[in-house]
């Protein structure tokens, strides 16, 4: 099994629904897991996550969520109806 590359970028793809504004967080936390990244370094990224998602699907459709790390930062980029966000955090 070969370990993961530290510039994959991983897709989300969800309805632009409120009830699915949780998921880009949950999708975050298993990405830190994976990567190994302590979640208290990246608390606000998570907040600010779950804030974006929400802020980003009005008007129906679909919002998409591209997660990629690098040896320096976690980036998470939005696309959804309402526009689009990058989100950034340093990794420690």
């Amino acid at each position: 099994m070969e370990a993961a590359r530290a510039d994959d970028t991983i897709t989300l793809r969800i309805p632009a629904d409120p009830a699915f504004t949780d998921l880009p967080r949950v999708c975050l936390t298993v990405l830190l897991r994976v990567h190994r990244i302590d979640p208290g370094d990246l608390g606000d990224l998570a907040t600010h996550l779950k804030e974006a998602s929400a802020d980003l699907i009005t008007g129906g459709g679909e919002l998409t969520i591209d997660y990629r790390v690098t040896g320096t930062a976690v980036e998470v980029v939005l696309t959804g109806p309402g526009g689009t966000m990058m989100l950034e955090a340093p990794r420690a």
